[in-house]
């Protein structure tokens, strides 16, 4: 009887630890994603910032400099020097095709000065966003589902726009729904993120996400993330959310995992379904509503 327990509590402590990997794996998840987001956008900062040195390397700066000094040694027969002189009748052209010039280049770095600062925003955005997901962690409380879903597109959007990604989103209104902000960041990140790697894998061109926000059951929330990519065999079905389970090469099976715990611990439950390979795959989060959690709570006071 003793030994029973004894094993009995050492797989209850197995399994406490294999739960506790899953959430860290899933919380590293993220941050990777954090990390990716924050790569491509600093891969854009380096094209703005070559662009801006190649146009001013390419400026005719130079050229314009050694016009005024002409213009200066004839200061004192500069209508004769411009009417008369070959050279000071190619001044004209010359700064008439400036002036075109540099104003093209002016709006072409002034263009690519606003992206540097919006791609600065956006790193700084993405930053703040998971500063504030993380500083949270632990406090349940009533969250808006479409800034939930809206916050989790941001931060993996610079990959959906690098990939050629095109996001379709159907919101319909939903209540509040009650969580922890980490957690159900964390899930849908990682929905977003393995339905990016679905539709690279699956498709050259017309790759399509599609975010929908709708009404469940008994006051609850669905969130759903589909994809057009590659899909899922029927036998994989099954085993999509088993730890350690991937059909990547560089994955590693923790992401869909954590995801499924952390949804549990949620109180909610995150599902898939596919057609099949070649059509896409659909994942539902189900979350509990904020008001019908509320009344439960107020039933089960007074019973």
């Amino acid at each position: 009887m003793l030994l029973f327990k004894q094993m009995e509590e050492a797989l209850e402590r197995a399994n406490q630890e294999t739960r506790e990997a899953s959430r860290l794996a899933g919380m590293a998840e993220v941050a990777t994603g954090v990390l990716h987001n924050v790569g491509n956008v600093l891969n854009s900062l380096n094209v703005s910032a070559t662009v801006i040195a190649a146009g001013l390397r390419q400026s005719k700066h130079d050229a314009l400099v050694k016009v005024c000094s002409l213009l200066d040694e004839h200061a004192a027969d500069l209508g004769t020097f411009l009417t008369e002189d070959p050279k000071g009748q190619l001044v004209p052209q010359f700064l008439k095709s400036f002036s075109r010039h540099s104003g093209e280049e002016r709006g072409r770095l002034l263009q690519e000065i606003e992206s540097l600062q919006k791609n600065i925003d956006h790193i700084k955005e993405i930053v703040n966003m998971q500063q504030s997901y993380a500083t949270m962690a632990g406090m349940v409380e009533s969250l808006d589902a479409v800034t939930l879903m809206e916050d989790s597109l941001r931060m993996n959007s610079a990959a959906l726009m690098r990939h050629h990604v095109s996001q379709v989103r159907e919101f319909q209104a939903v209540p509040p729904v009650l969580g922890e902000r980490g957690k159900v960041l964390q899930i849908l990140v990682n929905l977003i993120r393995n339905a990016k790697y679905a539709l690279d894998e699956g498709r050259a061109g017309d790759k399509v996400l599609t975010l929908r926000l709708e009404p469940g059951p008994a006051g609850r929330v669905r969130f759903i993330v589909r994809d057009n990519g590659v899909g899922i065999p029927s036998e994989n079905l099954t085993r999509i959310f088993s730890h350690g389970f991937t059909t990547r090469a560089q994955g590693h099976g923790f992401g869909l995992h954590s995801s499924a715990l952390a949804a549990k611990e949620l109180q909610g439950s995150l599902t898939v379904r596919s057609d099949g390979p070649g059509n896409g795959a659909v994942f539902t989060l189900e979350l509990p509503a904020a008001l019908a959690a509320a009344a439960a709570a107020r039933v089960a006071a007074v019973a």
